[in-house]
Protein backbone atom coordinates (compact mmCIF):
# COMPACT_ATOMS: atom_id res chain seq x y z
CA UNK A 1 0.00 0.00 0.00
CA UNK A 2 2.69 2.22 0.89
CA UNK A 3 4.31 1.98 -2.87
CA UNK A 4 0.31 3.11 -4.21
CA UNK A 5 0.12 6.62 -5.11
CA UNK A 6 -2.84 8.30 -3.99
CA UNK A 7 -4.37 11.47 -5.73
CA UNK A 8 -6.23 13.40 -2.80
CA UNK A 9 -9.02 15.96 -3.46
CA UNK A 10 -11.35 18.13 -0.74
CA UNK A 11 -10.97 21.38 0.74
CA UNK A 12 -13.00 22.23 3.85
CA UNK A 13 -12.38 20.25 7.72
CA UNK A 14 -14.26 17.43 6.83
CA UNK A 15 -11.95 16.77 3.73
CA UNK A 16 -9.03 17.35 5.84
CA UNK A 17 -10.41 14.53 8.29
CA UNK A 18 -10.06 12.30 5.62
CA UNK A 19 -6.80 13.54 4.29
CA UNK A 20 -5.17 12.73 8.41
CA UNK A 21 -7.47 9.42 8.65
CA UNK A 22 -5.24 7.85 5.04
CA UNK A 23 -1.97 10.19 6.39
CA UNK A 24 -2.19 7.81 10.07
CA UNK A 25 -2.52 4.73 8.06
CA UNK A 26 0.93 5.38 6.45
CA UNK A 27 -1.00 5.94 3.40
CA UNK A 28 1.15 7.15 0.06
CA UNK A 29 -0.58 10.49 -0.65
CA UNK A 30 2.13 12.15 -3.48
CA UNK A 31 -0.66 14.97 -4.40
CA UNK A 32 -3.26 17.04 -2.78
CA UNK A 33 -5.70 19.05 -4.84
CA UNK A 34 -7.82 21.57 -3.59
CA UNK A 35 -9.73 24.73 -3.96
CA UNK A 36 -7.58 27.78 -5.12
CA UNK A 37 -7.05 30.38 -1.70
CA UNK A 38 -9.47 32.84 -0.99
CA UNK A 39 -10.10 36.47 0.05
CA UNK A 40 -11.80 36.90 3.38
CA UNK A 41 -12.78 39.54 5.75
CA UNK A 42 -12.14 43.26 5.23
CA UNK A 43 -8.59 43.00 4.50
CA UNK A 44 -8.95 40.56 1.48
CA UNK A 45 -6.27 38.40 3.30
CA UNK A 46 -5.90 34.80 1.44
CA UNK A 47 -6.67 32.37 3.13
CA UNK A 48 -5.79 28.53 2.36
CA UNK A 49 -8.06 25.51 2.52
CA UNK A 50 -7.90 22.89 5.52
CA UNK A 51 -6.86 20.52 3.65
CA UNK A 52 -3.84 22.50 2.43
CA UNK A 53 -3.13 23.18 5.49
CA UNK A 54 -3.13 19.80 6.50
CA UNK A 55 -0.89 19.24 3.52
CA UNK A 56 1.83 21.55 3.84
CA UNK A 57 2.43 20.84 7.36
CA UNK A 58 3.14 17.24 6.26
CA UNK A 59 5.30 18.54 2.77
CA UNK A 60 2.57 17.19 0.27
CA UNK A 61 2.50 19.25 -2.93
CA UNK A 62 -0.47 20.57 -3.44
CA UNK A 63 -2.26 21.46 -6.87
CA UNK A 64 -5.19 24.35 -6.78
CA UNK A 65 -6.80 24.61 -10.35
CA UNK A 66 -9.12 26.74 -10.85
CA UNK A 67 -10.63 24.27 -13.11
CA UNK A 68 -9.33 20.55 -12.72
CA UNK A 69 -11.22 19.68 -15.62
CA UNK A 70 -8.62 21.61 -18.09
CA UNK A 71 -5.46 20.48 -15.71
CA UNK A 72 -5.94 16.68 -16.63
CA UNK A 73 -2.25 16.44 -17.50
CA UNK A 74 -1.16 16.83 -13.85
CA UNK A 75 -3.19 13.62 -13.20
CA UNK A 76 -1.84 11.94 -15.61
CA UNK A 77 1.72 12.66 -14.95
CA UNK A 78 1.83 12.08 -11.29
CA UNK A 79 1.02 7.83 -12.21
CA UNK A 80 -1.37 7.53 -9.42
CA UNK A 81 -3.52 4.23 -8.42
CA UNK A 82 -6.47 5.98 -6.86
CA UNK A 83 -8.01 9.08 -6.42
CA UNK A 84 -9.56 9.72 -3.44
CA UNK A 85 -12.08 12.94 -3.08
CA UNK A 86 -14.24 14.03 0.00
CA UNK A 87 -16.11 17.78 -0.54
CA UNK A 88 -13.64 18.74 -3.79
CA UNK A 89 -16.18 21.40 -4.52
CA UNK A 90 -15.40 21.27 -8.63
CA UNK A 91 -16.98 18.66 -10.77
CA UNK A 92 -14.55 15.92 -12.38
CA UNK A 93 -14.40 15.18 -16.34
CA UNK A 94 -14.48 11.63 -17.80
CA UNK A 95 -10.67 12.13 -18.68
CA UNK A 96 -9.82 12.74 -14.73
CA UNK A 97 -11.52 9.78 -13.81
CA UNK A 98 -9.46 7.67 -15.96
CA UNK A 99 -6.39 9.14 -15.01
CA UNK A 100 -5.32 6.43 -12.65
CA UNK A 101 -4.98 3.03 -12.94
CA UNK A 102 -8.44 2.34 -10.01
CA UNK A 103 -10.51 5.77 -10.71
CA UNK A 104 -11.89 7.48 -8.49
CA UNK A 105 -13.61 7.51 -4.85
CA UNK A 106 -15.56 9.93 -3.16
CA UNK A 107 -17.09 9.82 0.20
CA UNK A 108 -20.09 11.39 0.32
CA UNK A 109 -22.50 12.48 3.32
CA UNK A 110 -25.65 10.33 2.96
CA UNK A 111 -27.03 7.20 2.51
CA UNK A 112 -27.27 7.02 -1.37
CA UNK A 113 -29.40 7.23 -3.13
CA UNK A 114 -30.73 9.60 -0.71
CA UNK A 115 -29.20 13.50 -0.86
CA UNK A 116 -27.68 13.35 -3.83
CA UNK A 117 -25.79 16.79 -4.64
CA UNK A 118 -23.97 19.38 -2.68
CA UNK A 119 -25.66 19.60 0.65
CA UNK A 120 -26.80 16.20 1.68
CA UNK A 121 -25.87 16.90 5.57
CA UNK A 122 -27.50 20.32 5.89
CA UNK A 123 -30.62 18.95 3.70
CA UNK A 124 -30.81 15.68 6.41
CA UNK A 125 -30.99 18.27 9.24
CA UNK A 126 -33.35 20.30 7.64
CA UNK A 127 -35.65 17.16 6.64
CA UNK A 128 -35.61 16.28 10.24
CA UNK A 129 -33.78 13.14 9.57
CA UNK A 130 -32.63 10.75 12.55
CA UNK A 131 -30.40 8.43 10.29
CA UNK A 132 -27.46 9.21 7.96
CA UNK A 133 -24.50 8.09 6.67
CA UNK A 134 -21.29 8.76 5.17
CA UNK A 135 -20.63 6.25 1.60
CA UNK A 136 -17.87 5.09 -0.27
CA UNK A 137 -19.09 5.52 -3.75
CA UNK A 138 -17.19 5.30 -7.45
CA UNK A 139 -17.27 8.50 -9.20
CA UNK A 140 -18.54 8.42 -12.75
CA UNK A 141 -19.88 11.23 -15.14
CA UNK A 142 -22.88 11.45 -12.82
CA UNK A 143 -23.34 13.37 -9.92
CA UNK A 144 -22.90 11.00 -7.23
CA UNK A 145 -24.90 8.32 -9.57
CA UNK A 146 -21.92 5.59 -9.00
CA UNK A 147 -21.68 2.16 -7.33
CA UNK A 148 -21.07 2.34 -3.54
CA UNK A 149 -18.72 0.22 -1.96
CA UNK A 150 -19.33 0.68 1.85
CA UNK A 151 -21.35 2.67 3.86
CA UNK A 152 -21.05 3.98 7.59
CA UNK A 153 -24.80 4.34 9.18
CA UNK A 154 -24.82 7.64 11.68
CA UNK A 155 -27.87 8.79 13.91
CA UNK A 156 -28.49 12.15 13.81
CA UNK A 157 -29.16 13.51 17.74
CA UNK A 158 -32.58 15.65 18.26
CA UNK A 159 -30.45 18.79 19.32
CA UNK A 160 -27.24 18.11 16.87
CA UNK A 161 -26.38 21.01 14.79
CA UNK A 162 -24.54 20.83 11.09
CA UNK A 163 -21.32 21.60 12.54
CA UNK A 164 -21.32 18.76 14.99
CA UNK A 165 -22.59 16.48 12.72
CA UNK A 166 -19.86 17.78 9.94
CA UNK A 167 -17.37 16.55 12.67
CA UNK A 168 -18.73 13.06 12.91
CA UNK A 169 -19.15 12.49 9.43
CA UNK A 170 -15.29 13.34 8.75
CA UNK A 171 -14.45 11.02 11.63
CA UNK A 172 -16.59 8.29 9.50
CA UNK A 173 -15.41 8.95 6.33
CA UNK A 174 -11.81 8.57 7.60
CA UNK A 175 -12.47 5.46 8.89
CA UNK A 176 -14.64 3.86 5.76
CA UNK A 177 -12.09 5.11 3.73
CA UNK A 178 -9.34 2.82 5.61
CA UNK A 179 -11.21 0.13 5.66
CA UNK A 180 -11.57 -0.12 2.44
CA UNK A 181 -8.73 1.31 1.29
CA UNK A 182 -6.27 -2.04 0.19
CA UNK A 183 -9.35 -3.47 -1.61
CA UNK A 184 -9.55 -0.32 -3.81
CA UNK A 185 -5.96 -0.17 -4.47
CA UNK A 186 -5.75 -3.98 -5.93
CA UNK A 187 -8.89 -3.14 -8.17
CA UNK A 188 -10.45 -5.55 -6.05
CA UNK A 189 -13.63 -3.12 -4.99
CA UNK A 190 -17.04 -4.37 -5.70
CA UNK A 191 -19.95 -1.49 -6.15
CA UNK A 192 -23.34 -1.82 -6.01
CA UNK A 193 -25.51 -0.28 -8.34
CA UNK A 194 -27.57 2.66 -6.71
CA UNK A 195 -31.14 2.50 -7.46
CA UNK A 196 -32.07 5.12 -9.62
CA UNK A 197 -35.91 4.81 -8.79
CA UNK A 198 -35.95 6.20 -5.69
CA UNK A 199 -33.01 9.09 -5.54
CA UNK A 200 -33.29 12.48 -4.03
CA UNK A 201 -31.82 15.42 -4.31
CA UNK A 202 -29.82 17.67 -2.20
CA UNK A 203 -28.67 21.25 -3.86
CA UNK A 204 -26.82 23.97 -2.17
CA UNK A 205 -28.13 25.57 0.31
CA UNK A 206 -29.72 29.32 -1.35
CA UNK A 207 -29.44 32.18 0.79
CA UNK A 208 -33.10 33.00 0.50
CA UNK A 209 -33.81 29.63 2.90
CA UNK A 210 -31.20 31.40 5.18
CA UNK A 211 -33.57 33.52 6.52
CA UNK A 212 -36.10 31.55 9.27
CA UNK A 213 -39.41 30.82 7.85
CA UNK A 214 -41.68 31.36 10.73
CA UNK A 215 -45.07 29.55 9.33
CA UNK A 216 -43.16 26.90 9.21
CA UNK A 217 -44.32 24.41 12.66
CA UNK A 218 -42.03 24.44 15.44
CA UNK A 219 -39.79 21.08 14.51
CA UNK A 220 -39.71 22.78 10.94
CA UNK A 221 -38.18 26.28 12.54
CA UNK A 222 -35.54 24.20 14.68
CA UNK A 223 -34.41 21.69 12.26
CA UNK A 224 -33.83 24.94 9.96
CA UNK A 225 -31.75 26.70 12.67
CA UNK A 226 -29.63 23.38 13.52
CA UNK A 227 -28.86 22.31 9.68
CA UNK A 228 -27.58 25.95 9.06
CA UNK A 229 -25.32 26.30 12.24
CA UNK A 230 -22.84 27.58 12.56
CA UNK A 231 -22.16 28.93 8.78
CA UNK A 232 -24.30 30.52 6.61
CA UNK A 233 -26.65 30.74 10.10
CA UNK A 234 -30.10 31.04 9.85
CA UNK A 235 -31.31 34.76 10.89
CA UNK A 236 -34.54 36.77 11.82
CA UNK A 237 -35.20 40.75 11.43
CA UNK A 238 -35.70 41.93 14.95
CA UNK A 239 -35.71 46.37 15.15
CA UNK A 240 -34.75 46.19 11.85
CA UNK A 241 -31.72 44.40 12.19
CA UNK A 242 -30.46 40.83 11.10
CA UNK A 243 -30.40 38.69 14.07
CA UNK A 244 -28.83 35.51 13.70
CA UNK A 245 -29.32 32.01 15.60
CA UNK A 246 -26.07 30.24 16.52
CA UNK A 247 -26.70 27.87 18.25
CA UNK A 248 -30.26 26.95 20.06
CA UNK A 249 -32.21 24.36 22.03
CA UNK A 250 -36.33 23.72 21.29
CA UNK A 251 -38.07 23.82 24.45
CA UNK A 252 -41.80 22.38 24.18
CA UNK A 253 -44.43 24.71 26.53
CA UNK A 254 -45.25 22.17 29.54
CA UNK A 255 -48.69 21.64 30.37
CA UNK A 256 -50.93 25.25 31.05
CA UNK A 257 -47.63 26.76 29.78
CA UNK A 258 -48.40 29.45 26.91
CA UNK A 259 -46.55 32.58 25.17
CA UNK A 260 -47.75 34.89 22.98
CA UNK A 261 -45.86 33.27 19.93
CA UNK A 262 -43.21 35.18 17.80
CA UNK A 263 -41.87 37.37 20.44
CA UNK A 264 -38.19 37.94 21.84
CA UNK A 265 -38.29 37.93 25.54
CA UNK A 266 -35.75 38.16 28.37
CA UNK A 267 -35.96 35.56 31.04
CA UNK A 268 -34.10 36.46 33.98
CA UNK A 269 -30.13 38.16 33.70
CA UNK A 270 -28.96 34.84 31.80
CA UNK A 271 -31.68 34.15 29.35
CA UNK A 272 -33.90 35.17 25.99
CA UNK A 273 -36.13 33.16 24.08
CA UNK A 274 -38.26 33.01 20.93
CA UNK A 275 -41.71 32.31 21.46
CA UNK A 276 -43.29 29.73 19.12
CA UNK A 277 -47.16 28.44 18.84
CA UNK A 278 -46.25 24.69 20.64
CA UNK A 279 -42.79 25.82 22.63
CA UNK A 280 -39.83 28.41 22.48
CA UNK A 281 -36.31 28.53 21.15
CA UNK A 282 -33.73 28.99 24.13
CA UNK A 283 -31.07 30.92 22.62
CA UNK A 284 -27.71 29.70 22.92
CA UNK A 285 -24.51 32.40 20.40
CA UNK A 286 -26.39 34.77 18.72
CA UNK A 287 -24.66 37.17 16.13
CA UNK A 288 -26.51 40.81 15.82
CA UNK A 289 -25.46 42.68 12.62
CA UNK A 290 -22.56 44.01 12.79
CA UNK A 291 -21.13 42.60 16.14
CA UNK A 292 -19.82 39.50 16.60
CA UNK A 293 -20.76 35.91 17.58
CA UNK A 294 -21.95 36.30 21.41
CA UNK A 295 -22.53 33.64 24.19
CA UNK A 296 -26.64 34.32 25.51
CA UNK A 297 -25.40 36.08 28.76
CA UNK A 298 -23.39 38.61 27.31
CA UNK A 299 -25.95 39.43 24.79
CA UNK A 300 -28.94 39.20 27.02
CA UNK A 301 -27.21 42.44 29.24
CA UNK A 302 -25.57 44.16 26.12
CA UNK A 303 -27.23 44.51 22.61
CA UNK A 304 -29.69 42.20 23.12
CA UNK A 305 -31.34 44.32 25.91
CA UNK A 306 -33.09 46.48 23.39
CA UNK A 307 -34.51 43.32 21.52
CA UNK A 308 -36.87 42.53 24.88
CA UNK A 309 -40.53 42.06 24.00
CA UNK A 310 -39.72 42.35 20.30
CA UNK A 311 -42.04 41.33 17.72
CA UNK A 312 -40.24 39.12 14.92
Amino acid sequence: MENDKIIFMGTPAIAADVLQALLDAKANVSLVVTQPDRKVGRKQKLEFSEVKKLALKHDIPVFQPVSIKKENEVLLNEKANLIVTCAFGQILSEENLNSTINGAVNLHGSLLPEYRGCAPIQRAIMDGKTTTGMALMKMEKGMDTGGVMDIARLEIGPDETCDELFGRMGKAAGELIVKNLETLLQGKAEFIPQDDSVWTYAPKIDSQEERIDFGQSDHEIYNQIRALSAAPGAWLIANGKKLKIIECRYIPYKDGESLEPMKILKEGKKKMVITLKDGKLDLKRVQLEGKPIMDIVSFVNGAGRALDGCRI
